[in-house]
């Protein structure tokens, strides 16, 4: 029974992304490619590789895709796969999924949430146990540089001054330099061992050495705040996870009243 529900699940994944990708067999006059009576659009392209799932896609690879995944289904059509009383049951049972996360999607769109930053400010508040931390966190300032000259040149100034001033002093070389100020992280989440070491040996305020990361990346950190297991961050540092966790409360309950209310509605439908 459970491999069953897999393999329907499998299959409806296969051909939500089928619907999604596939466009219209209508012939087209300005195409990118062409498998059968299938075309694939300039604008076509635009619009999937917008999406977030495919937007570290490059253009080639996505193309070849489309090609691969249409040159299947030619083949699925020519051996009578799509003729098959397995296809059409799968179908019959993927349009309610292809149904409920249209009408969700719609759902969702026409109830935008917009929220206020006191909101968000209150959500923190009343909620502190929920942003504790689970394992060190660690917040600091991050400057990078492609030229280990520049970043002596760059250390040297900081050593006779502070971060600020430093960065202040460095704006004219803003193409040479990439700035992560308030970065925070899990500890482990910092895959750089070299970069880590260096961190965890800082007291607060404190500035590092400069670490090679990688070839021809150099680094200097500045450590801003050490928190431990159970401390809370502040809202500033973190108010983008507030506000996500605030958002996902609010859809949820947005989601929740779209149910009760279908129950009203739809209530004698049910039998069990």
């Amino acid at each position: 029974m459970h491999t069953k529900l897999k393999i329907i699940k499998i299959f409806t994944f296969v051909i939500l992304l089928f619907l999604l990708f596939s466009c219209s067999k209508k012939e087209e006059k300005n195409y990118v490619v062409k498998v059968g009576n299938y075309y694939l659009t300039e604008a076509d392209i635009t619009e999937e590789l917008g999406f977030t799932n495919n937007i570290h896609k490059f253009r080639e690879e996505f193309i070849r895709e489309w090609i691969e995944k249409h040159l299947i289904y030619l083949d699925a059509k020519k051996s009578g796969v799509i003729n098959s009383v397995d296809y059409k049951n799968i179908i019959a049972k993927s349009k309610v999924e292809i149904a409920n996360a249209l009408i969700i999607k719609n759902m969702i769109s026409e109830n935008s949430v917009h929220v206020e930053k006191k909101e968000i400010e209150d959500f923190y508040v009343n909620n502190i146990a929920k942003f504790k931390v689970t394992t060190p966190v660690l917040v600091f300032n991050q400057v990078s540089f492609t030229d280990r000259n520049i970043a002596v040149e760059f250390l040297h100034l900081l050593i006779g001054s502070n971060w600020e001033n430093t960065i202040e002093n460095f704006a004219h070389q803003k193409s040479k330099i990439s700035l992560n100020e308030n970065r925070i992280e899990y500890v482990y989440n910092i895959l750089q061992e070299n970069l880590k070491e260096e961190i965890l040996m800082l007291e607060e305020n404190e500035f590092s050495r400069i670490v090679e990361v990688s070839h021809n990346t150099f680094t200097i950190v500045q450590l801003k705040k050490r928190y431990n297991k159970n401390d809370v961050p502040k809202f500033e540092e973190i108010k983008e996870e507030v506000e996500q966790k605030y958002l996902s409360l609010k859809r949820k309950e947005l989601y929740d009243n779209y149910l009760n209310k279908l129950f009203s509605e739809y209530g004698s439908e049910i039998e069990r």
